[in-house]
Order: C-alpha cells, then structure tokens, then sequence
C-alpha cells in the first residue's frame, strides 16, 4: 500500500458506523474531546456533521445516521496523537527559524564580498576617476553609488517580500532583508487535520500539500479545508487587480509571486494519488519540498527512497514508524532485516536500537544519492517512534557514514553491549600547511571480549543482533547494524524548548513536550541505556536507587543521565564491567541471600567475579541535576486510556464519509 492513512491519527475502518471519537479519561495533556459548542468566529457546522477541534483547527465527520449523539463519528479519532501533531509543529518551526539565519547569513555574506568587490574596482580605478573630472568629465555623486549598490545586491530569487531591515556598515545603504518561506509536503494526509495545523501555525510556511491515495480521504481534506477558510480565493480578490482579466495579474509591487499562487492554489493544496510516484515527480531540484511529513501505518521505509529524492537540500524530514513490534520486539528479527536492514534485539534497551535502526535506514538511504543525514531529534514514544532528521547533499560526508555505523554483540543474560563500527576515519594534520587529511579505513574486529562464545561477565552465550540469519554463515555471529553516532541535536532541542515555553499556550500538551525534550536534551550522548533494577536482578540482589546508582558514575568521572525512551533508566558512557563493579559495592553492605544462587547461573558467576574498579556510593553533589530532579517535569507519560495505542488500518476502496 503506497499511500496509506496514518493510523496514528485518523483511519477510515471497514464498519465505520460502529466506531467513535474516543475521549482520553485521564491524561493531562490529551486532546480536547469533540466539539461541543460553537465558537462565536467558527463557522457554521453543516448539518450531518460533527466537528472535532484541536489548538488552532476544526475538521469535520459525517455524523453516524443511526445516533443523534454528539460524541459520535464515522472515523477512529486517537487523541493521544496531538502530542505527535503539536511535536511536530513546534520542530517544524524551530527548523524553519534556522533555516531563515542560515538563509540570510549567506545572504549577508554574498552582499559583503559583492562590496568588496565593487569597492575593490573603484579602488583600482580611482585615480583615473580624478583625472577624468579634473577634465571636466562628470563624476558620480556618492548617492548615485549607493543606487548602484541597491540595484546590484538583489534578494536571491525565490525569496519572500523583503521585511525587516538588517544592520550594515555605516558607509553603505540599509538593505532589506528577504524572508525565506518553505513548502511542505504531507505525504499521507487522511482528512487533512495535521496539514490545516501546518498552515495556521507556521508563520514561514508557504504552502502544504495535503496528499492521499483515497478519494474518499481527499474529500474529506477539501471540506475541512473550506471550513477553515484555507479554500483558494481566487487571484481576483488580491488588492489592486479591480479591472483585471485573472491571466493579466502578475507579481508587481506588494504583490508577489507568493501571494498570486496562494489566491490560486490555497495555502493547502489538496492532491490525490500515490505518495511515492507524486514525491518522484518532484525529484528535480527546483521542484522538490523543503519539509517532508511521513506519517504512515506501519512502517515509513516504502516512502523513504522517494522521500530522499524529493527534499531540498538542508531540508527536514518528520518520520513515524508504529511497528514497534518489528523495530523493539525480537520475535520478527527476519522482517527488521528486511525493513530496516538490521536486526533488533532482545534486550531492555531495545526502544533506542529501534531508533538507530530507523536511522540506519535514512541514513544508508539518503547515502545512495550522495547525501547525509542529521538527526536534530529522535525519540521514542508510546507505541511509534517520531524523528525529526536534516537531509543535506556532501558526497564528503558521506565516506563518513561507514565510521557511524556499528554491528552489536550483546549477551543474552547479562546483556552487555559491545560495538563493533564498520569504519574507522583517521585524521592526519599536514605538518607544512596545516591542514587535515582525512582517510578511510576497514576496521579491525571482533571485539576482544567477544572472540569467544561465552560472556567474560557472566559466562551467558553471546547473541548478535542476526544471529539468526547469520548462524550458518557467520561462525562468529556478526550481526546489525544500526547507526552509532549521536541521535540528537542539542542545540536543536534547546531551540524546540525555549519556543514552547514562550509559546505554551498554543499547545495543550506543552507539558508533556518540556518534559520529553528536557530529558532528550539532558541525555548522555552515549549509546544505549540500563536500569538499576535489571543490573540488580543479575546478581539477585536487592535494587540500589537510582541516585545511588548515578552517584558511583558520577563520582567515578562517568556521565549519567536519563534516558527518555525508558523511566527509570540510565545513560552513560562507563564501561559495563563498571556498572557490575556498582551493584557489587551496593552487595557489600545489603548482602545476596546466596541460598537463592542456583549454582551454574549467571548471578553465581557474576557474584564469583572480583570488583576491578575502585567505587563510591556516596552521593554526588551534582546527581540530583544530572537526572534532573531539580526541575519540575513531567518526565514520562502514563498510559492516557484504557486500550490506547494505533487506530486500525485503513481500508482500501473504503466509501466516502457520508454515504
């Protein structure tokens, strides 16, 4: 199926008459339930339907024939997703607003060496311009140079009316400074909901293209477009075309290029047909979008290829993927091979593996045209995961990608990790200019406390991550792989955090989105996580708290953070022999009843090992800050409803709502 509703947000089901918008009963920062009343600027309801309303838009259900309720709704509405819905606006904006300094940072950059080159010439030519006037030749006025200047530094094409004015020397004229609007694409689109927010919310959109597969689904999108007054209003309602024919009114003055397309097409340009062929039909570089929103039922890999030809450079993409089971489970490790091109593991941290699998996907993807990614945001939430990912053309960058790329071996009791990179980059400075030369490399491997088949900590078989694929063939169990480099953007997520708190009135789950983002920025860049509780359970020993825990790492010189994907869970970059090395300290003063050790397990193994490295529990003075305890969030989400999680599948050739 190429262009599938999401099931995240809404689904069009077989038996549509039987099925209701649910109403969250408990969660703080659930959705607001149908509308019940009109807003005195809302337009009027059109009899036969109901309206469901959401920050700033209002979509419409045919209202089930056989129930005069209110409540009731030919659609599956699953309002836990405004958190993704609002999510994605506020990373949208925060990606827009620094592509707008980046815009305009080479806009100033190319007015200033424009300058100097123009002052560099006149330099050059300046005593001929003295003789010239002393000939009684006219000489130009410095006010005719500026005009000169003016005319010559230009917005770049494709730039919106210019605004503000920005600051510039004081022997040069002020220039107006383009504003750099972005076209966005929501490829799986439904009844329109996310791509109407889209277009009321981003003060630097352009336009949306709100496209589906169903026609019934486009149906849906253009009347939810018209109530929302988004409908195209014809190039004759611009000012100053009275008198004109619409073929004669062309972009002059206040009227631009931008303006005309909006009165003609509408701000949400609604599309029906095949995701993947209509983002192909966009390969060309002065067609494809600035931000592309894949939103599917499943998993978003069929779109990937064609979404990778149809992004701009620099441009963002929003990514859902709902198959948790495949990406976190471990009974599918085949089909997470054949997604993703990695397998997944049977392991408490395997929430972030789904991740970097995801991320492994885009990455060697986008690699296949010469591009590369960069997560500004990935996060795992509820029952789907949502990243947030820069696409940018360097076929430089791309040599790199091997180096970010690693294989996992991990134990299957005591399950340590041990990474295995598929590349490695040396950097060499030039010691006659200075410069740094940089190569490529085959690693060396496996890792040394893998090259047998027994965990050194444990005595546990070692498992990889396609043992099962790889057992014949592989002696040695080398499975994967996933991406290994960071998987999120600091600054990026600081950025995304200062605007909802600026702005948290605009989103009903702003709490919950501080929460995730703080721990998300907070978060040891280390890969994988653990909890104290499983660490404990391998020794058969009681649990240390979670402070005490991140206090040893803490006072050892390790990081320690939160994990987001996991509550209770923690991040660092200490050694896993340094983690037993904490619960055996913990043991020493809370003592294991060793008639529970059953001889031969993995805890009598673990119990038997001598400490290696000098520990202390004593508490850190700065542990309360490292797992941010000193701040008042909502860390982690609790399941808002009974029976949560993504709406069913929609159904092809399903009737129009209404019929």
């Amino acid at each position: 199926m190429s262009s599938a509703q999401p099931a995240a947000d809404l689904a069009h089901p077989a038996d549509a008459s039987k099925m209701q918008v649910d109403q969250p009963e408990t969660s703080a920062d659930a959705a607001p339930a149908v509308a019940d009343k009109k807003q005195d600027d809302a337009p009027a309801v059109p009899e036969g339907f109901v309206p469901y309303s959401e920050a700033t838009t209002s979509i419409l259900f045919a209202a089930s024939p056989e129930s005069a309720s209110a409540t009731t709704a030919p659609v599956f509405l699953n309002p836990v997703q405004q958190y993704n819905r609002d999510l994605s606006v506020v990373a949208i904006r925060t990606w827009s607003e620094a592509r707008q300094r980046e815009k305009r940072a080479y806009w100033e950059e190319g007015l200033r060496r424009k300058r100097e080159r123009k002052r560099a010439r006149e330099d050059k030519g300046g005593d001929a311009k003295k003789r010239k006037g002393a000939e009684g030749e006219a000489v130009k006025t410095e006010s005719e140079k500026a005009a000169e200047v003016t005319t010559e530094d230009k917005a770049p094409e494709g730039a919106e009316p210019q605004a503000t004015t920005a600051a510039e020397p004081t022997d040069a004229p002020a220039q107006k400074v383009p504003v750099y609007k972005f076209s966005l694409l929501e490829a799986l689109s439904a009844t329109g909901l996310r791509a109407i927010r889209y277009a009321k919310e981003l003060p630097l959109l352009r336009y949306v293209v709100a496209n589906d597969l169903s026609a019934s689904a486009v149906e849906d999108i253009r009347r939810n477009v018209a109530f929302n007054g988004l409908a195209p209003k014809g190039v004759l309602s611009l000012p100053g075309t009275e008198g004109l024919k619409e073929e004669d009114v062309k972009p002059s003055g206040a009227r631009s290029k931008a303006d005309i397309d909006e009165a003609r097409l509408g701000k949400v340009r609604v599309n029906e047909g095949d995701a993947c062929v209509y983002m192909y039909q966009h390969r060309k570089e002065e067609d494809r979008f600035d931000c592309i929103d894949l939103d599917p039922y499943g998993s978003a890999v069929p779109f990937l290829d064609a979404a990778m030809n149809a992004i701009a450079d620099g441009g963002l993409m929003c990514v859902t993927c709902t198959d948790m089971g495949v990406l976190a489970g471990h009974n599918y490790p085949e089909k997470a091979y054949t997604h993703y091109g990695g397998i997944c593991v049977n392991a408490e941290y395997s929430h972030e593996v789904a991740l970097r699998l995801v991320l492994n996907a885009l990455a060697t993807t986008a690699a296949r045209y010469g591009r590369y990614i960069e997560p500004q945001l990935s996060l795992s939430i509820d029952f789907y995961v949502r990243l947030f990912i820069r696409v940018r053309t360097a076929p430089k960058e791309v040599k790199a990608l091997a180096s970010k790329t690693s294989l996992i071996y991990y134990c299957h009791s005591c399950q340590t990790p041990h990474w295995q990179a598929f590349g490695r980059v040396q950097e060499k400075v030039n010691e006659k200019n200075g410069n740094v030369n940089v190569s490529y490399h085959v690693p060396a491997g496996p890792p040394e406390e893998v090259k047998g088949d027994r965990c050194g900590e444990c005595g546990g078989k070692f498992h990889s991550t396609a043992e099962s694929l790889m057992k014949v063939l592989c002696p040695t169990q080398i499975g994967g792989p996933m991406w290994a480099a960071p998987i999120h953007n600091k600054d990026f997520v600081k950025e995304m955090l200062e605007h909802v708190e600026a702005n948290s009135a605009d989103f009903a789950t702003h709490e919950r989105i501080k929460g995730m983002l703080t721990v998300a920025q907070a978060e040891a860049e280390s890969a994988l996580y653990f909890s104290p509780a499983k660490m404990a359970s391998l020794f058969n020993s009681t649990c240390p708290p979670i402070h005490t825990f991140a206090s040893a790492l803490l006072n050892a010189g390790y990081t320690a953070s939160r994990s987001h994907a996991v509550a209770g869970s923690i991040k660092t970059n200490a050694p896993r022999t340094f983690v037993h090395d904490v619960v055996r300290e913990w043991i020493k003063t809370n003592p294991v009843k060793m008639s529970n050790v059953k001889e031969g397990s993995p805890a009598k193994m673990l119990l038997a090992h001598e400490q290696r490295h000098s520990v202390s529990l004593a508490p850190h003075p700065e542990v309360s800050t490292a797992l941010l305890d000193n701040v008042k969030i909502v860390r982690y989400q609790m399941n808002p409803q009974a029976n949560w999680g993504p709406a069913r599948a929609a159904v092809r050739g399903a009737p129009p709502a209404g019929r």
